[in-house]
């Protein structure tokens, strides 16, 4: 603490009887984890300049104090410094007592063990977050098939052998309400339970598809935000309007199939289709061949970039453009640009060596890349 917070926190440990000046490990491990970890703070007579024995007497002979001064155990001083100062250099000097791991209750997932009792197939709700939306819909699909069988044991029961397992569990102490404290320990599933389930499944299968089609299948619900890239983080919000079910709106997007693979391309134009039939109006700008060739109606401005550019050059359907001879864009649209490598490859000398990387969907991932060299990293979206 600084110089006058931390000599009121000594002045109040003194009036409390504590013996500032003996040295640390002298003192009692109960008073030390006391002054280190205590969630009290006791507010007490302050004599500001008196020493420790001065003080003694004063408390002694109840003389009129300088303060009233609260203590606050270290701990919690840490902690509430660390939250709530605005000032960088504070942050600093107290985040060298801070750190982080997983809470020893919830291990880390966030959430109530009232809340992570609850389990559908299996699986809690943190661990269905931590699963790619490939492999959620590879659960959706196995729960809404015919022949599903809850992962817990048990059969299905119909409205008339679940009336008397309600009976039975009555009679054995339990509750009838269909809520109640045992529900958890009754495995059997009623007809209503599982075609509740399964339409609830069939919804959530529906807001998944997109997000596949796009090829963001290997994200998962608990990837926070921040990690996505900015196509990705494009995309996800198109396969929300999607589901949406928006109509009339105008939607202006900056190059959506950045990132993308061209394997993917495909699926981003039936979203965008997608998005056209529900009666919306899109513009997009783009310079993926693909998407500008699937367009209804294209601007081309040009001819050139900066202070050559500003003019429109073409404004109609694409095939339009192939008469516009300055458009840089038709050389490339109508195969007019023949592209020849200029350069000679690189003899390979030294390389990076990256090993044992693991960061969201790499796992355990070793290569070398050469040093001094152009190198092209591809692969499918999000590979």
């Amino acid at each position: 603490p600084p110089a006058w917070y931390g000599q009121n926190l000594r002045d109040i440990l003194t009036t409390l009887g504590y013996d500032v000046d003996a040295p640390w490990k002298t003192l009692s491990r109960k008073d030390r984890e006391w002054i280190l970890f205590t969630e009290e703070r006791p507010t007490v007579p302050v004599y500001a300049g008196f020493t420790p024995a001065e003080t003694r007497r004063a408390v002694k002979a109840d003389m009129e104090p300088s303060y009233q001064g609260t203590f606050i155990g270290a701990r919690r001083y840490v902690l509430d410094t660390f939250a709530n100062t605005k000032s960088a250099a504070v942050k600093k000097r107290v985040s060298q007592f801070v750190g982080s791991g997983p809470c020893p209750a919830c291990h880390g997932k966030r959430l109530k063990p009232e809340a992570l009792s609850v389990t559908f197939e299996g699986l809690d709700i943190a661990e269905l977050s931590r699963l790619t939306l490939d492999q959620l819909a590879a659960l959706c699909a196995r729960v809404l098939s015919p022949r599903w069988k809850p992962a817990t044991s048990g059969a299905a029961l119909n409205q008339k052998t679940r009336k008397s397992a309600v009976n039975a569990r009555v009679v054995a102490g339990g509750s009838a309400h269909a809520a109640a404290p045992d529900v958890r320990q009754t495995p059997n599933m009623s007809d209503e339970k599982r075609a509740a389930a399964q339409r609830l499944v069939a919804e959530l299968q529906e807001r998944l598809q997109p997000l596949i089609d796009l090829g963001l299948g290997y994200l998962s619900l608990a990837r926070s935000t921040p990690t996505l890239s900015g196509g990705e983080l494009q995309r996800v919000r198109l396969a929300t309007q999607l589901s949406s079910q928006l109509f009339g709106v105008v939607y202006v997007l900056d190059e959506p199939s950045a990132g993308l693979h061209p394997r993917d391309r495909d699926a981003l134009l039936d979203i965008l289709a997608g998005l056209k039939r529900s009666g919306n109006s899109v513009f997009v700008v783009e310079h993926s061949l693909d998407v500008i060739a699937a367009a209804d109606w294209l601007v081309d401005i040009g001819p050139g970039a900066g202070l050559d550019g500003g003019q429109i050059l073409y404004s109609g359907p694409p095939a339009g453009l192939a008469d516009v001879t300055d458009s840089v864009t038709r050389r490339y649209l109508f195969g007019d640009e023949t592209r020849v490598a200029s350069r000679t490859p690189r003899e390979r000398s030294d390389w990076l060596q990256l090993a044992g990387v693991q960061r969201n969907n790499l796992h355990d991932l070793s290569v070398s890349v050469p040093l001094r060299c152009l190198t092209a990293v591809t692969g499918v979206s999000g590979s």
